[in-house]
């Protein structure tokens, strides 16, 4: 913990997952034009390493908005957290838009790109759902005991059962369609979508797990993602076009993933004198997360040169940090610009 009473492990998470997202992104590139080739392997391997990215970013933001130490009241919630991501999203997409163009629906389109938002900005959206349900969670989470069923009922709804059905339609599809649809009539839907991982990070964050079952953990991470990697060719194989059902945030092997990272780096000591600038970048993540795409397809549309521009196999990696590198300097420059800063922290 650093002076000013900051977890610096959640600052460290925080660009650890600012660097996966932008990997994530360059890895994307060309994914289903190069298929099949030496190249959509590369770009699966990397892929694969990194699907924890947001995940992260959202466990770190349970563990912070859930902590009771923290006081937050529904007012100063909706008027400093959820009106900044709204006034984000709405700056951000102007500047995508304009950027993009009138295109071919003419205003019209504008207006709709404007009100859609980036393809990444999905992120703001699923942050403002969470937000407002702060306050019903932080009561969940006062209470181990409900704490602990929730994240049970997480797990088994969002992340298990949901990924049997695909595996129950390999035997009969009648089988899948009766017991998706039956699951879907019980609308178990309290602990659906990234709000496990919300809750997740908070009680990861506060509950010390025995050695044991973090190395196991740790273990299950690691062989995911050799699962997802190899999983993801065969099923592309089968189908004969890239197949990306493993590649979803909710999911086993992602949740898995996410939970050894953080376990992993939340008892990681690091020494006060690099608090500073862990901090410094870490306050950027979320400018980070919103310009990198931009910053892409400005290297791409000024100097012709993406992830593709090199053998992807090693151009990959050398891209997403530079790309990385890049929007982190264009950050720091922005936020010294008091009308700008406001819609990049």
């Amino acid at each position: 913990m650093s002076s000013n009473n900051r977890i610096i492990q959640f600052d460290a998470l925080r660009i650890i997952a600012a660097i996966a997202v932008v990997w994530l992104h360059t890895s994307a590139q060309r994914f289903y034009d190069c298929y099949p080739s030496l190249e959509w392997d590369a770009r699966n391997f990397y892929d694969s390493l990194v699907r924890w990215a947001v995940p992260v970013f959202v466990m770190v933001s349970g563990a912070l908005f859930l902590d009771p130490q923290k006081k937050i009241k529904i007012k100063i919630l909706y008027n400093k957290n959820i009106i900044r991501i709204i006034l984000i999203f709405v700056f951000w997409s102007i500047i995508y838009s304009t950027y993009t163009g009138l295109g071919e629906k003419g205003i019209i389109g504008l207006f709709e790109r404007m009100i859609q938002g980036p393809f990444h900005f999905w992120f703001l959206k699923m942050l403002i759902g969470l937000y407002i349900a702060v306050p019903i969670l932080r009561t969940i989470v006062s209470n181990k005991n409900l704490e602990e069923y929730f994240i049970c009922l997480s797990i088994a709804t969002a992340f298990l059962i949901p990924m049997l059905f695909p595996l129950i339609g390999y035997i009969s599809d009648v089988a899948r369609d009766f017991s998706e649809k039956y699951f879907n009539e019980l609308g178990i839907k309290i602990a659906s979508g990234h709000v496990g991982y919300f809750v997740l990070g908070h009680y990861l964050a506060n509950n010390p797990l025995k050695k044991r079952v973090k190395i196991n953990i740790c273990i299950l991470g690691v062989l995911s993602v050799i699962s997802v990697c190899i999983l993801t060719h065969l099923a592309s194989n089968r189908a004969g076009a890239p197949h990306l059902l493993l590649y979803g945030n909710i999911n086993l092997f992602t949740l898995f993933e996410a939970m050894a990272l953080f376990i992993i780096i939340k008892d990681i000591p690091i020494a006060f004198k690099y608090h500073t600038v862990v901090i410094g970048i870490s306050k950027l993540s979320l400018g980070i997360y919103i310009i990198h795409p931009l910053v892409m397809n400005i290297l791409f549309d000024l100097c012709n040169i993406d992830s593709a521009y090199l053998n992807p196999i090693y151009f990959i990696p050398i891209f997403a940090i530079s790309v990385f590198i890049i929007s982190l300097s264009v950050s720091c420059i922005l936020v010294r610009i008091p009308v700008i800063k406001r819609f990049m922290m």
